[in-house]
């Protein structure tokens, strides 16, 4: 009985410290492991008109490595990081253009999955 009590409380624990708003509620990978890869677009949710598109979407591909560095296949490279426990920084430029920073809200960060949220639109990647 002590065991079953033990394991809920430690599900219950483990939930209430989830990073992410929509998770995983737990994992053995670093946040670097998870994010490390090539991501593709799998929807476009703007969340204030509930309109949600997974048709026509961009064909941007963003890479991430392990050396904090960025690339994309619209041609822009730069750098990221992490900014606190659930904001993403990228610092990108294209060769002659001026630098952007673009600051996204993390709220899924799985194996599979990577979900952004930028000026009250979420945009959905899956790994490549």
């Amino acid at each position: 009985m002590n065991k079953y009590i033990f394991f809920l409380f430690l599900l219950l624990f483990s939930y209430s410290c989830t990073k992410y708003e929509d998770g995983p509620l737990f994992t053995f990978r670093s946040k670097n492991k998870r994010l490390c890869k090539t991501w593709k677009y799998e929807a476009i949710i703007y969340t204030d008109q509930g309109l949600t598109i997974t048709t026509n979407l961009p064909k941007l591909k963003m890479t991430f490595n392990n050396d904090k560095t960025y690339s994309d296949n619209n041609g822009y490279t730069g750098e990221w990081r992490f900014k606190g426990d659930v904001e993403l920084e990228i610092t990108k430029n294209k060769q002659g253009d001026s630098t952007q920073t673009l600051l996204w809200e993390i709220t899924r960060l799985s194996n599979k999955e990577l979900w952004l949220r930028y000026n009250k639109v979420d945009h959905h990647f899956i790994a490549e």
